[in-house]
């Protein structure tokens, strides 16, 4: 591959990664707008401490609700494969 084709395909990479980082910006920015939308938050109350407060409890309640759909999900497995499940399904029972 010819170098002019190395360059070209980098300028690529990073207008892409570019427009990767805009997305991400305005996903940010809708979500943060919402949030503070939907709980009525007055903008004049907003510290900076307040703002990591409050992102700290958004990020624990996110974490713990993916921790416990990822132990629902496993629990749903356990037991689709359970010796009385896969018995019930190689008899064609319902």
């Amino acid at each position: 591959m010819s170098l002019s084709n190395l360059e070209k395909k980098q300028e690529k990479l990073n207008k892409l990664n570019e427009k990767i980082k805009n997305e991400k910006e305005k996903i940010d920015k809708k979500l943060g707008h919402e949030i503070i939308k939907l709980s009525n938050f007055d903008y004049s109350n907003l510290d900076q401490e307040k703002i990591k407060d409050i992102s700290k409890q958004i990020a624990d309640f996110f974490n713990s609700s993916i921790v416990n759909d990822n132990e629902k999900n496993v629990t749903n497995k356990d037991d689709s494969n359970s010796a009385e499940n896969v018995s019930d399904k190689n008899n064609g029972i319902s």
